[in-house]
């Protein structure tokens, strides 16, 4: 019996991306001419977006590695605070090295493939359902969005600056710097952190 040939790695994901986003368009009856679409013309200055105040300075994008999702960020990134806990080691194979940014200075760019898991009665993580991706912590009903740090393409400068829940720690590694350590939380005694 022969063997089945497989797919070129990501052929599969490509032929399914491209269906599932093949544009359906359906023919119209109606004739339209120059007149009408001179008409339906919508005229927009393209060199200034109109957005809230909140949202004027770009300071990096973010991805997972499909794209299928994608977001931009407009405020300062807090520092990167390193997470041992168990469900960061579970999430991520790892600790979670996470930095974070006031809702209302993120924006989703595309979104298609965020799935977010109750991950515990006080928060939720998102991820992408495609690439599997572990993208965001969120405390519900908090006001800042936790982000992976490996996920940004950053345009400022974020450096590591403590450790949380270090009491999870497994045996496999070690902390190796000098940074504050917690046994649980921090409490926001490391820069806003949880």
């Amino acid at each position: 019996m022969p063997k089945k040939k497989e797919p070129a790695l990501g052929a599969d994901y490509s032929s399914k991306m491209k269906s599932r986003y093949a544009e359906k368009v359906k023919n119209s009856a109606k004739k339209y001419s120059k007149a009408h679409r001179r008409e339906n013309r919508v005229v927009v200055n393209m060199k200034e977006e109109v957005q809230p105040e909140s949202l004027k300075e770009l300071v990096c994008h973010g991805h997972c590695l499909c794209g299928a999702v994608s977001f931009k960020i407009f405020g300062d990134l807090r520092q990167v605070v390193n997470c041992h806990c168990g469900q960061c080691l579970h999430t991520h194979g790892h600790f979670g090295a996470y930095s974070s940014v006031e809702k209302n200075k993120f924006k989703f760019v595309n979104d298609a493939g965020l799935k977010w898991f109750r991950s515990s009665k006080e928060a939720r993580r998102g991820f992408c359902q495609e690439c599997g991706a572990s993208l965001f912590w969120e405390l519900l009903g908090g006001s800042t969005i936790s982000i992976a740090a490996g996920m940004l393409d950053l345009g400022q400068e974020v450096k590591t600056i403590g450790h949380i829940y270090c009491s999870d720690k497994p045996a496999y590694y070690e902390i190796a710097d000098d940074l504050p350590q917690f046994l649980q939380s921090s409490k926001g005694k490391i820069d806003g952190s949880i």
